[in-house]
Protein backbone atom coordinates (compact mmCIF):
# COMPACT_ATOMS: atom_id res chain seq x y z
CA UNK A 1 0.00 0.00 0.00
CA UNK A 2 1.16 3.50 -0.76
CA UNK A 3 1.27 5.79 2.26
CA UNK A 4 1.31 9.49 1.56
CA UNK A 5 2.86 12.13 3.75
CA UNK A 6 0.22 14.13 5.61
CA UNK A 7 -0.87 17.35 3.96
CA UNK A 8 -2.54 20.41 5.35
CA UNK A 9 -5.74 19.57 7.16
CA UNK A 10 -9.09 21.17 6.41
CA UNK A 11 -10.54 23.53 9.03
CA UNK A 12 -13.60 21.30 9.64
CA UNK A 13 -13.31 17.99 11.49
CA UNK A 14 -13.22 15.22 8.85
CA UNK A 15 -15.80 13.01 10.57
CA UNK A 16 -18.24 15.90 10.76
CA UNK A 17 -17.83 16.40 7.02
CA UNK A 18 -18.46 12.72 6.34
CA UNK A 19 -21.55 12.77 8.55
CA UNK A 20 -22.98 15.74 6.66
CA UNK A 21 -22.09 14.08 3.35
CA UNK A 22 -23.84 10.80 4.22
CA UNK A 23 -26.86 12.60 5.62
CA UNK A 24 -27.31 14.65 2.44
CA UNK A 25 -26.80 11.56 0.28
CA UNK A 26 -29.54 9.75 2.20
CA UNK A 27 -31.84 12.75 1.69
CA UNK A 28 -31.03 12.59 -2.02
CA UNK A 29 -31.82 8.86 -2.03
CA UNK A 30 -35.19 9.54 -0.39
CA UNK A 31 -36.01 12.16 -3.00
CA UNK A 32 -34.92 9.83 -5.79
CA UNK A 33 -37.06 7.02 -4.34
CA UNK A 34 -40.10 9.27 -4.48
CA UNK A 35 -39.49 9.99 -8.14
CA UNK A 36 -38.31 6.59 -9.35
CA UNK A 37 -41.51 5.63 -11.16
CA UNK A 38 -41.88 9.06 -12.76
CA UNK A 39 -38.33 9.40 -14.12
CA UNK A 40 -36.60 5.97 -14.03
CA UNK A 41 -33.95 6.88 -16.60
CA UNK A 42 -32.92 10.04 -14.74
CA UNK A 43 -32.64 8.61 -11.22
CA UNK A 44 -29.42 6.58 -11.84
CA UNK A 45 -27.55 9.69 -13.00
CA UNK A 46 -28.97 11.73 -10.11
CA UNK A 47 -27.72 9.13 -7.62
CA UNK A 48 -24.30 8.99 -9.28
CA UNK A 49 -23.68 12.70 -9.85
CA UNK A 50 -25.46 14.00 -6.74
CA UNK A 51 -22.94 12.70 -4.16
CA UNK A 52 -20.09 14.21 -6.18
CA UNK A 53 -21.77 17.62 -6.11
CA UNK A 54 -22.36 17.26 -2.37
CA UNK A 55 -18.73 16.27 -1.73
CA UNK A 56 -17.40 19.18 -3.79
CA UNK A 57 -19.60 21.71 -1.98
CA UNK A 58 -18.55 20.36 1.43
CA UNK A 59 -14.84 20.51 0.57
CA UNK A 60 -15.27 24.04 -0.76
CA UNK A 61 -16.84 25.02 2.56
CA UNK A 62 -14.07 23.27 4.51
CA UNK A 63 -11.55 25.68 3.07
CA UNK A 64 -7.78 25.49 3.45
CA UNK A 65 -7.36 24.09 -0.07
CA UNK A 66 -9.55 21.00 0.51
CA UNK A 67 -11.53 21.57 -2.69
CA UNK A 68 -8.40 21.91 -4.82
CA UNK A 69 -6.82 18.78 -3.34
CA UNK A 70 -9.95 16.72 -3.96
CA UNK A 71 -10.24 17.82 -7.59
CA UNK A 72 -6.57 17.00 -8.21
CA UNK A 73 -7.28 13.35 -7.40
CA UNK A 74 -9.22 13.13 -10.67
CA UNK A 75 -5.98 13.00 -12.67
CA UNK A 76 -3.59 11.76 -10.00
CA UNK A 77 -1.44 8.88 -11.27
CA UNK A 78 -0.20 6.01 -9.09
CA UNK A 79 3.45 6.15 -8.07
CA UNK A 80 3.88 2.50 -9.07
CA UNK A 81 3.02 1.66 -12.68
CA UNK A 82 2.04 -1.89 -11.78
CA UNK A 83 -1.23 -0.49 -10.45
CA UNK A 84 -2.31 0.16 -14.03
CA UNK A 85 -2.61 -3.61 -14.40
CA UNK A 86 -5.64 -3.58 -12.11
CA UNK A 87 -7.59 -1.97 -14.95
CA UNK A 88 -7.76 -5.44 -16.53
CA UNK A 89 -9.53 -6.86 -13.46
CA UNK A 90 -13.11 -6.17 -14.66
CA UNK A 91 -12.49 -7.98 -17.97
CA UNK A 92 -11.07 -11.02 -16.20
CA UNK A 93 -14.03 -10.95 -13.82
CA UNK A 94 -16.51 -10.81 -16.73
CA UNK A 95 -14.96 -13.80 -18.48
CA UNK A 96 -15.01 -15.68 -15.18
CA UNK A 97 -18.74 -14.99 -14.90
CA UNK A 98 -19.23 -16.32 -18.44
CA UNK A 99 -17.18 -19.44 -17.64
CA UNK A 100 -19.28 -20.17 -14.55
CA UNK A 101 -22.49 -19.56 -16.50
CA UNK A 102 -21.39 -22.03 -19.17
CA UNK A 103 -20.44 -24.58 -16.52
CA UNK A 104 -23.92 -24.21 -14.98
CA UNK A 105 -25.56 -24.64 -18.37
CA UNK A 106 -27.13 -21.17 -18.26
CA UNK A 107 -25.58 -19.79 -21.45
CA UNK A 108 -27.01 -19.27 -24.92
CA UNK A 109 -25.71 -20.85 -28.12
CA UNK A 110 -24.12 -17.57 -29.20
CA UNK A 111 -22.30 -16.35 -26.12
CA UNK A 112 -20.80 -13.19 -27.57
CA UNK A 113 -23.33 -12.48 -30.32
CA UNK A 114 -24.04 -8.76 -30.77
CA UNK A 115 -21.36 -7.80 -28.23
CA UNK A 116 -20.16 -5.04 -30.50
CA UNK A 117 -20.67 -2.09 -30.69
CA UNK A 118 -22.20 -2.10 -27.19
CA UNK A 119 -18.93 -3.38 -25.71
CA UNK A 120 -17.32 -0.14 -26.91
CA UNK A 121 -20.19 2.25 -26.20
CA UNK A 122 -21.28 1.11 -22.72
CA UNK A 123 -17.89 1.74 -21.03
CA UNK A 124 -17.94 5.31 -22.36
CA UNK A 125 -21.49 5.88 -21.09
CA UNK A 126 -20.63 4.70 -17.57
CA UNK A 127 -17.31 6.55 -17.39
CA UNK A 128 -18.66 9.90 -16.17
CA UNK A 129 -20.90 8.37 -13.46
CA UNK A 130 -17.95 6.23 -12.32
CA UNK A 131 -15.71 9.29 -11.91
CA UNK A 132 -18.50 11.11 -10.07
CA UNK A 133 -19.07 8.24 -7.65
CA UNK A 134 -15.38 7.73 -7.01
CA UNK A 135 -14.55 11.36 -6.27
CA UNK A 136 -17.38 11.25 -3.70
CA UNK A 137 -17.21 7.84 -2.03
CA UNK A 138 -13.49 7.15 -2.29
CA UNK A 139 -11.87 10.53 -2.97
CA UNK A 140 -13.88 12.43 -0.36
CA UNK A 141 -15.14 9.92 2.23
CA UNK A 142 -12.35 7.33 2.57
CA UNK A 143 -9.48 9.70 3.54
CA UNK A 144 -11.66 11.34 6.18
CA UNK A 145 -12.82 8.06 7.65
CA UNK A 146 -9.29 6.68 7.79
CA UNK A 147 -8.32 9.36 10.28
CA UNK A 148 -10.01 7.16 12.91
CA UNK A 149 -10.53 3.70 11.39
CA UNK A 150 -8.63 1.41 9.02
CA UNK A 151 -9.12 1.52 5.22
CA UNK A 152 -10.93 -1.85 5.29
CA UNK A 153 -13.29 -0.65 8.00
CA UNK A 154 -13.81 2.58 6.06
CA UNK A 155 -14.70 0.56 2.95
CA UNK A 156 -17.40 -1.28 4.91
CA UNK A 157 -18.76 1.91 6.45
CA UNK A 158 -18.96 3.66 3.08
CA UNK A 159 -20.64 0.64 1.51
CA UNK A 160 -23.75 1.03 3.72
CA UNK A 161 -25.06 4.35 2.32
CA UNK A 162 -23.73 3.38 -1.12
CA UNK A 163 -25.86 0.22 -1.03
CA UNK A 164 -28.92 2.16 0.13
CA UNK A 165 -28.62 4.55 -2.81
CA UNK A 166 -28.36 1.69 -5.29
CA UNK A 167 -31.33 -0.15 -3.78
CA UNK A 168 -33.46 2.81 -4.87
CA UNK A 169 -32.96 1.51 -8.42
CA UNK A 170 -34.79 -1.70 -7.45
CA UNK A 171 -37.99 0.07 -6.44
CA UNK A 172 -41.09 -0.34 -8.67
CA UNK A 173 -40.36 1.40 -11.94
CA UNK A 174 -36.61 1.48 -11.34
CA UNK A 175 -34.11 0.22 -13.89
CA UNK A 176 -33.16 -2.71 -11.64
CA UNK A 177 -36.67 -3.66 -10.59
CA UNK A 178 -36.97 -7.39 -10.03
CA UNK A 179 -33.29 -8.22 -9.58
CA UNK A 180 -32.09 -10.20 -6.56
CA UNK A 181 -31.51 -7.75 -3.70
CA UNK A 182 -29.04 -10.04 -1.94
CA UNK A 183 -26.83 -10.01 -5.04
CA UNK A 184 -26.96 -6.22 -5.22
CA UNK A 185 -25.93 -5.86 -1.59
CA UNK A 186 -23.15 -8.45 -1.87
CA UNK A 187 -21.84 -6.89 -5.08
CA UNK A 188 -21.71 -3.35 -3.74
CA UNK A 189 -20.06 -4.24 -0.44
CA UNK A 190 -17.48 -6.22 -2.43
CA UNK A 191 -16.98 -3.39 -4.92
CA UNK A 192 -16.44 -0.99 -2.03
CA UNK A 193 -13.66 -3.19 -0.67
CA UNK A 194 -12.04 -3.65 -4.09
CA UNK A 195 -12.26 0.01 -5.07
CA UNK A 196 -11.00 1.22 -1.70
CA UNK A 197 -8.05 -1.17 -2.04
CA UNK A 198 -7.28 0.36 -5.46
CA UNK A 199 -7.75 3.92 -4.21
CA UNK A 200 -5.51 3.53 -1.17
CA UNK A 201 -2.96 1.40 -3.00
CA UNK A 202 -2.56 3.98 -5.76
CA UNK A 203 -1.99 6.73 -3.21
CA UNK A 204 -5.40 8.27 -3.76
CA UNK A 205 -5.82 8.05 -7.53
CA UNK A 206 -9.46 8.67 -8.42
CA UNK A 207 -8.31 8.33 -12.02
CA UNK A 208 -7.37 4.64 -11.75
CA UNK A 209 -10.14 3.81 -9.27
CA UNK A 210 -12.81 5.34 -11.53
CA UNK A 211 -11.52 3.46 -14.57
CA UNK A 212 -11.77 0.18 -12.64
CA UNK A 213 -15.27 1.18 -11.47
CA UNK A 214 -16.31 2.01 -15.03
CA UNK A 215 -14.91 -1.34 -16.11
CA UNK A 216 -17.03 -3.22 -13.58
CA UNK A 217 -20.12 -1.62 -15.12
CA UNK A 218 -18.88 -1.51 -18.69
CA UNK A 219 -18.13 -5.21 -19.15
CA UNK A 220 -21.82 -6.13 -18.88
CA UNK A 221 -22.15 -6.64 -22.67
CA UNK A 222 -19.58 -9.45 -22.44
CA UNK A 223 -21.97 -11.34 -20.16
CA UNK A 224 -25.15 -11.01 -22.22
CA UNK A 225 -24.93 -14.60 -23.39
CA UNK A 226 -25.63 -15.74 -19.82
CA UNK A 227 -29.12 -15.91 -18.33
CA UNK A 228 -29.68 -12.50 -16.66
CA UNK A 229 -30.64 -13.81 -13.22
CA UNK A 230 -27.75 -16.26 -13.21
CA UNK A 231 -25.32 -13.58 -14.36
CA UNK A 232 -26.46 -11.18 -11.63
CA UNK A 233 -25.94 -13.82 -8.93
CA UNK A 234 -22.62 -15.14 -10.26
CA UNK A 235 -21.25 -11.62 -10.65
CA UNK A 236 -21.99 -10.95 -6.99
CA UNK A 237 -20.43 -14.16 -5.72
CA UNK A 238 -17.27 -13.72 -7.80
CA UNK A 239 -16.97 -10.07 -6.76
CA UNK A 240 -17.16 -11.20 -3.14
CA UNK A 241 -14.49 -13.80 -3.86
CA UNK A 242 -12.18 -11.11 -5.25
CA UNK A 243 -12.76 -8.90 -2.21
CA UNK A 244 -12.10 -11.76 0.21
CA UNK A 245 -8.93 -12.70 -1.69
CA UNK A 246 -7.64 -9.12 -1.50
CA UNK A 247 -8.13 -9.07 2.27
CA UNK A 248 -6.79 -12.59 2.80
CA UNK A 249 -3.67 -11.90 0.76
CA UNK A 250 -2.86 -8.81 2.82
CA UNK A 251 -4.12 -6.12 0.48
CA UNK A 252 -5.00 -3.91 3.45
CA UNK A 253 -2.29 -5.11 5.80
CA UNK A 254 0.29 -2.37 5.29
CA UNK A 255 -0.79 0.90 6.76
CA UNK A 256 -4.04 -0.60 8.02
CA UNK A 257 -3.99 1.32 11.28
CA UNK A 258 -6.24 4.38 11.61
CA UNK A 259 -4.61 7.58 10.42
CA UNK A 260 -2.07 5.88 8.16
CA UNK A 261 -3.77 7.26 5.04
CA UNK A 262 -5.37 10.38 6.44
CA UNK A 263 -3.26 12.60 4.20
CA UNK A 264 -4.68 11.22 0.97
CA UNK A 265 -6.89 14.18 0.18
CA UNK A 266 -7.66 16.15 3.32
Amino acid sequence: MAVLMPVAQATVHPLRSVGVFIGLCMALAAAAAAGTAAMPSTVPFLLALGPAAIALVITWREGNGAFRRLVRLLWKRPSRRRWYLVIALPVAWAFAVVAVGVALGRSSDDLFKDVFPSALIVPLVVLLPAFAEEIAWRGFAIPRLTTVISPLQAAIVVSVPWVVMHLVLELPGGINEGVATWATVLSLVSYSVVLTWVFVGTGGSVLVTAIVHAGLNGVVPLMRGIDADTSWAVRAVLAAGIAVAIVALGGFRRGSEPGAHSGLAL
